[in-house]
């Protein structure tokens, strides 16, 4: 079969303080400090086989994620920009829709030819974590597309346990292709969803919701904010193309912070009440935290989506002068967030076609990387066939 596939030369930094597991596992917890002039390219490989408790999923479209451009992209020293855990090589990719081939031994909760998309974290059920409910912090983590294979390549080996149908869409979607399409972008839609409800608390249709930031991840959020019930979806964000992204999805309050002042312009559309919920998708942390203290309604929820690299000063007295609240929130995994996500998709209220504005085919998959690389895209896709 044929995927792309990551590598890179493991090449610790001289300051890196590498721990056992990582020099046994050649896994790196911190790419960024280890691996160094990543590369892209469509290989041949085998087709995989599923373990017992695996589902070999066809896949169908697979969507370029923020972090997929980090593990390319690199400094002026070639280290990669990603931060987080990966294992290569690998084959990369995490948002995806597929229909199942072949079911493990031990697997039987889906149907050869059924529509399907999966989380990416692979828990493992047995640590304390696991055994609070926090799976998406497991304590024994593997994760699709970074430490395990991912979808972007023919066929990928997933999980049951993690894998969801989607062959309820097909109340939303009358044409076979949107509806693979929609799904894959259910997973960047979970993340703020599970962000704003799944950390913070207290958020109630009829809230003033600001973005910062409209990226795929923002545009995505500002979707399901809006099928939420908010009462006014606010956004800026600097570049031209992704704020025209934003206007054709039907969001009228969508400014460039370069050239309103944000503050005045959310007490403006807010009639001075402020924002009740913040969300930060930008990662320009020192631009977006000065706004958000500025504007904060009373008891208002701040959710942090972004990996930013670097951290902001917080003025404390801002936030506990209005009772505000400051939720970090990372991935999806649990609280049923990705069924509850398909069944906004499938009741017609989370529409994220509009937002998909580039698709590639595999063969071509580097240069998506590539193109969503220049931020100007809504989602880009990698059809797989």
């Amino acid at each position: 079969m044929r995927a792309l596939v990551l590598d890179a030369e493991w090449n610790p930094r001289p300051q890196y303080d590498l721990s056992d597991d990582e020099r046994d596992r050649q896994r790196a917890m911190n790419s960024g400090q280890i691996w160094r002039d990543p590369e892209l390219s469509v290989e041949e490989r085998d087709r995989p086989e599923p373990a017992d408790d695996e589902v070999l999923v066809r896949v169908k479209y697979a969507g370029i994620c923020g972090s997929d451009v980090s593990m390319y992209e690199t400094g002026d020293d070639g280290y990669m920009h990603y931060s987080a855990y990966t294992q290569l090589p690998s084959v990369t990719g995490h948002e995806f829709s597929g229909v199942v081939v072949e079911n493990g031994d031990d697997a039987n909760l889906f149907e050869e030819g059924e529509p399907v998309t999966a989380e990416v974290t692979d828990y493992c059920g047995r640590c304390q974590m696991c055994r609070q409910g926090f799976h998406g912090h497991c304590e024994n983590f593997e994760q699709l597309g970074f430490t395990m294979d991912g979808a972007f390549a023919e066929y990928v080996a997933v999980p049951e346990k993690i894998l969801w149908s989607v062959a309820s869409l097909e109340r939303a979607y009358d044409d076979e292709d949107d509806l693979f399409r929609a799904a894959a972008t259910v997973e960047p839609s979970t993340i703020c969803y599970y962000g704003l409800f799944g950390r913070a608390e207290g958020i109630w249709p009829g809230d003033y919701h600001v973005y910062h930031g409209t990226g795929p991840i923002g545009l995505t959020g500002m979707n399901v904010s809006r099928a939420s019930g908010a009462g006014k979806v606010i956004a800026f964000e600097p570049s031209d193309p992704r704020r025209e992204i934003a206007h054709e999805m039907g969001f009228e309050h969508v400014y460039d912070p370069l050239d309103v002042d944000p503050v005045e312009t959310i007490a403006e559309v807010t009639d001075g009440e402020g924002a009740d919920v913040h969300v930060e998708t930008s990662g320009a942390v020192d631009a977006t935290y000065p706004v958000i203290e500025d504007s904060l309604a009373e008891r208002a929820n701040v959710v942090h989506i972004s990996n930013a690299g670097s951290d902001p000063e917080i003025a404390l007295r801002k936030y506990q002068g209005s009772s505000a609240q400051l939720y970090g929130s990372e991935g999806h995994t649990g609280q049923q967030v990705f069924p509850r996500t398909i069944r906004l998709m499938a009741s017609g209220q989370l529409d994220n076609l509009p937002m998909i504005t580039s698709t590639y085919d595999l063969e071509d998959a580097d240069e998506a990387v590539e193109q969503a690389a220049k931020r100007v895209d809504g989602k880009v896709l990698v059809q797989m066939s």
